[in-house]
């Protein structure tokens, strides 16, 4: 007989579900991370830029890309992975964090250069930078092969302290052409040896301080790597993106449009979202363990580094689901059935669930469960009451919204001003809302017109446009923004 206090103790563990959380321990960062069947192209190396919303996991893979052992942790699992010489490849990161570093120049100090700086200036950033982290991470080959031809006061510039950009800048603008050459010969020396060079890239959302000011750098590196992508056969980026940041008008270049065929999107189904849920709880001590493996043949195997993985097959996680919450949302499938009405609960308007969310609503289910234990109300297996997914699905979308503040401020006004609207709702009953919006000074939306904040709302999957014009809001946003559902059923309290 399961001890269910203890179960539900552990099941809230889980809540946090992000990469920034996990990485602090590495050996339970990788016990948590699944390899999903993307992640295939992600490592093609002529996948250059690899998109994203917030939470879908890009910071996850770039921290397993750069933390020892992770790249190959990844294509032992994966079926088929692209047949390169993977033992002779080097992953460097060229700008993000793995942990709490200050590697990097800070944001304040590169916003005091955006008025000044033109396309050239940021050109020679990522170049100087580029050399700076080859020389503090590359392999003992790649630093003599740029030791070789950088002069001294070069060197003293880029290894001391990659993060003072007045250090190494000034040389690498004046030396562009010289700059250049030495990453020409690096690629030869790569070809030559058989060797593959990977720079990795994330967080370039908090390149500098003001989001109008993020377009520039962003778009100078991906016409750099687009360009080199022509040039140098063995250097690859692989640089982590928001979704949005890219469809955005701003950042457009000339060739931009090439990047179809170098892009790949992050996105999760439903099946690979549970199979992330069993992999966390078949990864916990017992007696979460023993409670997940009681299914048989849930698990397929376990690796060193990745531990237990979970099974691909979609009946075995039903019957977790089914075991842990029961069949049915209510008394039978009318009321929804459980496996399905979770996930479609979860999607945005643009039908994506993201990691976080999911794993987020167990954690607070079972927080609600714990609140007001009853072990009788809890027969055979089961852990969870339907009413605390339907009561987490609430906490789980204010969670959400909060998630959204982080990146995008401007949506802070928007609680208030969609307060009560009942969805689906004509596009004028939203236009007003946000004409009478209290927008921030220091955090303006990307429009001051209410139809550019719709169209805005549109692209990040808040709204939809339906086929009759109506506007209309998914569950995992509708409750965190204090809007209604015409003819909903009443959710319990969040």
């Amino acid at each position: 007989m399961w001890d269910k206090r203890i179960l539900l103790e552990q099941l809230k563990t889980i809540g946090p579900g992000n990469a920034e959380y996990d990485t602090r321990d590495p050996k339970s960062f990788f016990r948590n991370f699944l390899v999903v069947d993307d992640y295939r192209n992600v490592l093609d190396p002529d996948i250059l830029l690899i998109l994203g919303g917030r939470g879908v996991g890009k910071s996850a893979l770039f921290h397993v890309l750069n933390l020892p052992g992770g790249p190959s942790s990844i294509l032992q699992t994966l079926r088929h992975p692209v047949s390169i010489a993977w033992d002779r490849a080097c992953w460097i990161r060229g700008y993000g964090r793995v942990d709490q570093d200050r590697f990097f120049p800070a944001p304040d100090v590169l916003q005091s250069e955006v008025d000044e700086s033109d396309a050239l200036w940021w050109r020679a950033f990522w170049i100087g930078l580029l050399l700076a982290c080859l020389l503090r991470d590359g392999t003992h080959e790649v630093k003599e092969v740029l030791r070789h031809r950088i002069s001294d006061v070069w060197r003293a510039g880029l290894e001391r302290n990659r993060s003072h950009v007045s250090e190494w800048f000034p040389q690498i603008r004046e030396n562009m052409e010289l700059a250049n050459d030495i990453l020409d010969e690096l690629d030869e020396y790569l070809t030559e040896t058989n060797q593959w060079l990977f720079v990795t890239y994330d967080e370039l959302d908090r390149l500098v301080k003001d989001y109008h000011s993020l377009f520039s750098p962003i778009r100078e590196l991906l016409a750099f790597w687009l360009d080199r992508w022509r040039r140098w056969r063995r250097i690859r980026p692989k640089i982590f993106l928001r979704s949005d940041l890219f469809s955005m008008d701003k950042l457009r270049f000339p060739d931009a449009s090439k990047y179809s065929g170098h892009q790949v999107s992050l996105n999760w189904t439903p099946n690979e979202l549970y199979q992330l849920l069993i992999k966390r709880l078949a990864n916990l001590e017992p007696p979460m363990h023993d409670y997940v493996v009681r299914i048989p043949d849930i698990i397929e195997g376990e690796d060193e580094q990745l531990g237990y993985l979970p099974t691909h097959h979609e009946h075995l996680h039903k019957a977790f689901i089914d075991e842990m919450v029961g069949p049915f949302m209510g008394a039978n499938a009318r009321k929804g059935i459980t496996f399905r009405w979770i996930p479609n609960h979860l999607m945005d308007a643009e039908g994506q669930i993201a990691p976080r969310p999911f794993i987020k609503l167990f954690a607070f289910a079972a927080e609600r469960e714990l609140e007001s234990f009853d072990v009788k109300a809890l027969p055979g297996d089961r852990l969870l009451r339907p009413i605390n997914i339907q009561g987490a699905l609430m906490q789980t979308s204010q969670e959400r919204i909060a998630e959204l503040l982080e990146e995008y401020p401007w949506v802070s006004a928007l609680a208030s001003a969609f307060q009560n609207v009942e969805v689906p709702a004509p596009e004028e009953r939203f236009i007003d809302a946000l004409q009478r919006a209290q927008w921030s000074e220091t955090e303006p939306p990307p429009s001051r017109e209410p139809r550019g904040v719709i169209e805005a709302l549109i692209q990040l999957g808040i709204l939809e446009r339906r086929l009759d014009g109506r506007l209309n809001a998914p569950e995992i946003y509708m409750h965190g923004f204090g809007m209604k559902r015409r003819g909903g059923v009443k959710r319990p309290r969040a």
